[in-house]
């Protein structure tokens, strides 16, 4: 029996995935200890973990920060990436504290608890497996081969930028972990796992890119993230989805929707006079009922694995796990991102054929309606959506992070 540290930053988008993990580990007999922030520590002791709270220095997870406002492009990514990047040495104490009171066996990390790239860079640790909800982490850029002149575009565009974004943020990187290591890093601050034993990737590999041979391991376990009807109440007007006309479901995530006029009021225009049943999943923000058509519903959460089968199209921001939530279900995509991680998953919804991708962050509704119409109208989304489904089917899911863990710590549960 193996003695498990789950180290998870609190934010919906994260623990989400993280849970079930957790749940099927300690169902397998092993005994597991999550570190994360206070907001979440209920969701992990119910399914039998002990939870460790954060530093309250590192407990941010889905909480504002006003010094966000009116910060967009090279401005927010660095700001974003500074705040993983500045908690690294609380996390990483506290992550010590747990390894000096518990014999841990092996311990599953968040990839963008930065606290990870020091403790990877130790001698003497225990193994280290990355929780992949991200996109795959590769050497920066991590983005889809160029197939188009507007792809090769991008991409050279994206290389061009890096560089601006990132190397301030490495800066801070460096001297946090020369702090803490007494050692420079080798590797850029958000490839740590790269250091690692291995990543628990949660898709298929018909959705991530190939990238060549990888130092360390990449299993491919599906997506973990649950969303039922017994998670969520249903909403007074369920019973419409089941009316006859085409179901599309449109979101900003849980994080990036303070401002729906992003993605969700645009697609609410360029539908209202089709013969659809539009579906908004505001993710906890507040969307009046004024800026609803009559083919419009909205509820601040959803079921997503009863509404899915139920839909035709999604469309979306861009968030990984959304994204691979749609997949399993077989439901193609129109993906409009570009802060965050989100320009990576719409390279790979564009790459995988399962939808088309659009790398912007606001779009119009004139912009949206036409990539609608391009998808619900080209049977071929949907085909490749589908295939993804079934190779997503084949994943092991939680059994296989349960087998990672005993294969690298050599126990077994009971």
């Amino acid at each position: 029996m193996a003695t498990v540290l789950i180290c998870v930053l609190p934010a919906k988008g994260h623990v989400g995935p993280t849970l079930p993990a957790a749940e099927a580990l300690v169902r397998a007999g092993h005994t597991v200890r999550v570190l994360t922030g206070r907001r979440y520590l209920g969701d992990f002791t119910a399914v039998g973990a002990t939870a460790v709270p954060l530093p309250e220095e590192s407990d941010f997870g889905d909480g504002y920060f006003p010094e966000r406002e009116g910060l967009r492009g090279i401005r927010l990514a660095r700001f974003d990436l500074t705040t993983f990047v500045t908690r690294m040495g609380p996390q990483l104490a506290a992550i010590d504290e747990v390894l000096a009171a518990h014999p841990i066996d092996v311990v599953l990390c968040d990839p963008l608890l930065m606290a990870g790239l020091p403790l990877t860079m130790r001698r003497h640790r225990p193994p280290v497996l990355v929780l992949g909800f991200l996109p795959l982490t590769v050497p920066l850029p991590g983005l889809a081969p160029p197939r188009t002149f507007a792809d090769r575009v991008r991409a050279l565009a994206t290389r061009a930028m890096m560089p601006l974004v990132l190397r301030p943020v490495q800066a801070t990187a460096e001297r946090e972990v020369r702090a803490l290591t007494g050692r420079a890093p080798e590797v850029l601050f958000l490839d740590w796992p790269l250091g690692s034993d291995g990543i628990l990737q949660m898709t298929c590999r018909g959705f991530e890119v190939p990238q060549g041979e990888q130092p360390m391991p990449v299993e491919f376990v599906g997506p973990l993230s649950a969303s039922d009807a017994g998670r969520h109440r249903l909403p007074p007007w369920w019973s419409d989805v089941d009316g006859g006309a085409p179901v599309v479901l449109v979101t900003q995530g849980s994080v990036a929707n303070t401002d729906l006029g992003d993605l969700v009021v645009p697609t609410l225009k360029a539908l209202a006079d089709r013969d659809v049943l539009v579906v908004v999943s505001t993710g906890g923000a507040e969307l009046p009922e004024d800026r609803l058509p009559a083919n419009a519903r909205a509820a601040r959460s959803l079921p997503y694995d009863d509404l899915l089968p139920r839909c035709a199209l999604m469309v979306t921001n861009g968030g990984y796990g959304g994204v691979n939530h749609a997949l399993r279900h077989g439901v193609p995509l129109v993906c409009v991102g570009a802060t965050e991680d989100k320009s990576a998953v719409v390279a790979r919804v564009r790459w995988s054929g399962a939808g088309v991708g659009l790398t912007r962050r606001r779009v119009s509704a004139r912009t949206v309606g036409k990539a609608i119409e391009r998808v619900l109208g080209d049977p071929r989304y949907r085909a490749r959506a589908r295939a993804l489904a079934e190779e997503i089917a084949a994943c092991p899911g939680t059994a296989g992070v349960v087998a990672a863990v005993e294969r690298v710590t050599g126990q077994r549960g009971e």
